[in-house]
């Protein structure tokens, strides 16, 4: 079985058999097109994975990405990563990991990330329904291309298609009802390095909705080889319950 690949950035990356992700073959997104994305930053205050705000102050995002403890704020408003205007940032009240979440399979690949105060931008609403078609969009800072060392400062985003359970699992062993996969079988676009935690997304502007999380894939934009994100509508209770 190929490992998968988490798309987390290698300079801090908690668990040294994945390698993170960012977006590839993308098109950079308009100031506050994503007012829920977040950015997850490390002690040294750098960007090392995304997430979404989906209450007032709880994020959801990669489970793999708090492995390590390498998580010490949250920073919410962001587009361009040296542009810190009018942005918000918080501090960690608590760290939730999915109870099905596991390190080898990447199964429930979930954390939920409680702030330190409440934020000011619209949380983005969890899809609650199976998907059996759509277009998503998954945005974020990662990497633009496969082993790239440093990640986009700009916001990015790129439009991927779903991929069923069954052409998924043609493409990786080990494909679980917790995952969600996405992308083109001629490979070009998809999420990387720098990436997981990160949303996919349903739908446009007031009316998006969150399928998904960024979780891993074999390397990244690969024919074939398609993003695997972790499915929102399977994890409702477990979300509703925590955040409540």
């Amino acid at each position: 079985m190929d490992v998968p690949q988490a798309r987390f950035p290698q300079a801090v990356n908690p668990m040294e058999r994945f390698s993170a992700e960012k977006i590839v073959g993308g098109v950079q997104a308009t100031k506050g097109e994503f007012p829920f994305l977040v950015s997850l930053k490390s002690s040294y205050g750098s960007h090392f994975c995304g997430g979404s705000l989906i209450k007032k102050n709880w994020v959801l995002t990669a489970a793999h990405c708090v492995e390590g403890g390498y998580l010490k704020g949250v920073t919410i408003g962001l587009h361009n990563q040296a542009d810190t205007v009018g942005v918000e940032k918080f501090t960690v009240l608590q760290i939730v990991k999915h109870p099905g979440w596991d390190t080898n399979t990447m199964t429930n690949d979930f954390a939920l990330v409680q702030l330190s105060g409440d934020s000011k931008f619209a949380p983005i609403a969890l899809n609650t329904k199976e998907i059996t078609k759509a277009d998503f969009v998954t945005a974020g800072w990662g990497t633009t291309s496969e082993g790239a060392s440093s990640i986009s400062k700009i916001l990015m985003k790129v439009s991927v298609p779903f991929v069923s359970k069954e052409t998924c699992s043609a493409a990786y062993e080990g494909i679980t009802d917790s995952m969600l996969c996405a992308g083109y079988a001629e490979g070009g676009k998809d999420s990387c390095q720098g990436d997981s935690g990160g949303p996919l997304i349903m739908g446009s502007g007031a009316s998006m909705k969150l399928a998904g999380v960024v979780s891993w894939g074999e390397g990244c934009a690969r024919p074939n080889k398609y993003g695997v994100y972790s499915k929102v509508n399977g994890a409702l209770d477990w979300i509703n319950t925590t955040t409540k």
